[in-house]
């Protein structure tokens, strides 16, 4: 073989090598999501790029991932009814958390003391020093948790019922 043929070679070689990548459409954008794609947010605020539902992102496929776990929307007076839920749950938990003395039936009394019948109440443990709650208010759950490592610490919050069919119990798995 000739120097030339040789040399003719590697340089075909060379030039497919650095080709490959355009050809093969290497880049960060996605079909649909070009600069044209561009749309209004809804807060009248910048332009938000394509579909933010399924784009590809890391944050796109959590929720992707996480879809099985949406609750349903509250009206505003189902959401103020259980943000004032929220407000009494904590505050009846906050000495049994500021105490460190947080187990399931302790959380159990504090919250039948509040009136919640024991078939709305729904507790866990989670790790050596965290304890959970759920209460089935009907349309409204609150779900929350004392955490014993962290002394005093209760958190709580409002939400509908999981889209899933499990009320106000997390279902469990997903796609």
């Amino acid at each position: 073989m000739t120097s030339a043929r040789r040399t003719a070679r590697i340089l075909a070689a060379v030039a497919a090598l650095a080709l490959t990548p355009a050809l093969a459409g290497c880049g960060t954008e996605r079909a649909g999501t070009g600069a044209g794609d561009a749309t209004p947010s809804a807060d009248g605020g910048p332009p938000v790029r394509g579909d933010s539902s399924v784009d590809g992102s890391d944050a796109s496929k959590y929720r992707e991932n996480h879809a099985f776990q949406s609750t349903a929307e509250l009206s505003p007076a189902d959401r103020a009814r259980g943000d004032a839920e929220v407000e009494k749950v904590k505050a009846a938990l906050a000495g049994p958390a500021e105490g460190r003395r947080t187990t399931e039936p302790r959380i159990r009394a504090v919250l039948a003391g509040l009136g919640y019948s024991s078939g709305a109440i729904t507790t866990g443990t989670f790790g050596p020093h965290r304890n959970t709650f759920v209460l089935d208010l009907g349309n409204i759950c609150v779900e929350g948790s004392l955490d014993g490592m962290v002394n005093g610490l209760v958190t709580a919050e409002a939400h509908g019922k999981y889209l899933e069919g499990t009320g106000c119990v997390k279902p469990v798995g997903g796609h």
